[in-house]
């Protein structure tokens, strides 16, 4: 696997063991786990590394001894792996693609109804919040509210506030998490009621300008390619880096 490519998967890893209440390494699997975030195939998952000859014996294994009160896993395994995973009868969930920007080349956008912030501790319920409900999961709060502020000095927080007749109102939100000299965009959402208004466009032109200032020259995303966002990201200027194919592991 190119070098770049697995400094990035290991941030996106690092990023998702943030999230995790189990986290640890079986054989050639990474597992990620937290049953308090519900069926999410971005934080519950396992990742499949190259090269590995047992994978069948190693997924048996984790279905019997590591549940965590979990339905399932999903499997994320990168395009160009040479394990194939067919022949276990796992079904497809999607492909995930990791997009790159140069941000060098990034035309910055505005707009006067959307302001974008840069959140601080007193910001941090609005941002909790509106990732919640961007995210159809109000029912996880509690648990997002301890992570975030377990970890909140890892993250950038931005929360997009949308102006309707000089009143503002939390629209979006997103975060920016670093490691190997890497910058990775994450939690990227609007609000259903403010979706299409040039919310996101803002969020991800700020945290562009955060990057530039750390000193990068790209920014990742992902995007799982079923939810349509792809296009949106490319008229943006993102590029396919590498992709991932999931697929669901039932546990029961």
């Amino acid at each position: 696997m190119d070098s770049s490519i697995e400094e990035i998967d290991d941030t996106e890893s690092s990023f998702c063991s943030l999230w995790s209440t189990a986290h640890t390494k079986i054989d050639c699997v990474e597992l990620f786990s937290n049953p308090n975030l519900g069926d999410d195939y971005f934080f519950n998952r396992l990742n499949i590394q190259a090269n590995c000859s047992n994978i069948s014996d190693t997924l048996n294994f984790i279905k019997n001894n590591h549940p965590y009160g979990l339905n399932n896993y999903y499997i994320h395994l990168i395009h160009n792996n040479k394990n194939s995973i067919t022949k276990l009868n796992i079904s497809k969930f999607g492909t995930m693609k990791i997009l790159t920007l140069d941000i060098n080349k990034y035309t910055t956008h505005g707009s006067k109804h959307v302001e974008i912030k840069v959140v601080d501790k007193v910001l941090l319920n609005d941002w909790i919040d509106v990732f919640c409900r961007s995210f159809d999961s109000l029912e996880t709060k509690n648990e997002v509210t301890t992570i975030i502020s377990q970890h909140y000095d890892k993250f950038t927080l931005l929360i997009a506030y949308y102006y309707i007749d000089e009143i503002k109102f939390p629209a979006g939100c997103c975060l920016l998490f670093e490691k190997n000299g890497k910058i990775g965009l994450y939690c990227l959402g609007t609000t259903y009621q403010f979706r299409r208004k040039g919310v996101a466009r803002e969020l991800i032109s700020n945290a562009i300008k955060i990057a530039k200032n750390k000193g990068y020259d790209s920014i990742i995303l992902q995007t799982l390619t079923k939810e349509r966002f792809e296009e949106f990201y490319k008229r943006l200027g993102f590029k396919t880096l590498y992709k991932k194919i999931l697929y669901t592991f039932y546990l029961n």
